[in-house]
């Protein structure tokens, strides 16, 4: 059974009319984006919704029909305004929860080899293609780790001509530092800093002394990127002051969790730029707007330049896939 939230239609009308080339879905755990694109790889509309992969139950005996419906909700009418489109697919789509195993490619990885990678499934919608993830295999000292979305975001941020070292964070649940070398990635770490805010600001003892707020407190924020910036191994010990400091008085229960937040995020991007970060080139962050303003703050309380990516990369980085796989043809062999 599909479980389903019907998409949420942001369509704008981003650029002048023209013949779309491809539909390009960023489809993740919790929500899906889906992106009408033109020749160019401009998005010339998009749709955000609610509809990721645990909106089809565990237990469902019809996977890809239920992911068919989700589709079709999607995008069935562009599908049906301007016929049978290229559709391709990033995130965890991909995963064994999804609709197929889309596999992996080992680094190091050349971004440009995605296109040549892809895993097809048929659905009522027509043919979905969808980009493999790249994972790094265990050594004696370090763990494996795998990269499922982010992969394709990546491809749509970095520039292609550039061959110069950089590292770029992609803020979230399960937020990547990851570096590489032009489009080639060398390495990449996940930190769970995100998903470990969600469960101390919901389901722990701190979580009764805090009152959400709309607004941003950022001297709170501040205060709480010390705490985890100066002193990052310390940070399950430092946690508990965010319920310390408000019997005390000192910390208003509205800003709780900006404090929680700043702790987490200052003691991951300590920790991070002792390991991942090797360039003294500014950190590229490509994320939501709260996050990468978040992230920002603390890289330049570190003392890192840093570079806003548009948030976009996603749809950017499906386009060079689809143009690398065939999928959609390149500007010179397009005729009118």
């Amino acid at each position: 059974m599909v479980e389903h939230v019907l998409i949420v239609a942001s369509m704008a009308n981003l650029a002048p009319p023209e013949a779309p080339q491809m539909i390009g879905l960023d489809w993740g755990t919790s929500s899906l984006r889906a992106f009408l694109i033109g020749s160019d790889g401009q998005v010339l509309a998009e749709r955000n919704g609610s509809d990721g992969i645990m909106a089809v139950s565990s237990d469902t005996t019809d996977l890809r029909g239920d992911f068919s419906r989700i589709a079709e909700a999607a995008v069935g009418d562009w599908l049906t305004t301007y016929g049978p489109l290229p559709m391709l697919a990033c995130g965890m789509i991909g995963s064994t929860q999804g609709v197929a195993e889309a596999g992996y490619l080992e680094l190091p990885a050349d971004l440009g080899d995605m296109g040549g990678q892809l895993t097809t499934v048929e659905l009522t919608t027509g043919d979905l293609h969808i980009v493999p993830g790249l994972q790094k295999t265990p050594t004696k000292a370090t763990a494996p780790d795998v990269i499922r979305g982010e992969e394709t975001q990546l491809l749509g941020l970095l520039d292609t001509e550039q061959s110069e070292l950089s590292t770029v964070i992609l803020p979230g649940t399960h937020t990547k530092w990851v570096s590489c070398q032009g489009q080639r990635v060398t390495d990449f770490t996940t930190s769970m800093s995100g998903e470990l805010f969600g469960l101390l600001s919901t389901s722990s003892i701190l979580s009764r002394l805090a009152e959400p707020t709309a607004g941003f407190h950022s001297e709170a924020f501040d205060w709480g990127l010390n705490v985890g910036g100066d002193n990052p191994a310390a940070v399950t010990s430092s946690i508990f002051s965010a319920r310390t400091w408000v019997l005390d008085g000192r910390l208003r229960a509205e800003e709780v969790n900006e404090y929680l937040s700043g702790m987490l995020i200052g003691a991951e991007v300590a920790h991070q730029l002792t390991v991942v970060a090797e360039s003294s080139a500014p950190v590229i962050v490509c994320g939501t707007t709260d996050l990468t303003k978040r992230y920002t703050r603390a890289l330049h309380r570190a003392g890192r330049e840093t570079i806003n990516a548009n948030p976009r990369a996603a749809a950017t980085g499906l386009f060079r896939i689809a143009v690398q796989s065939g999928l959609v043809p390149t500007k010179e062999h397009t005729h009118a």
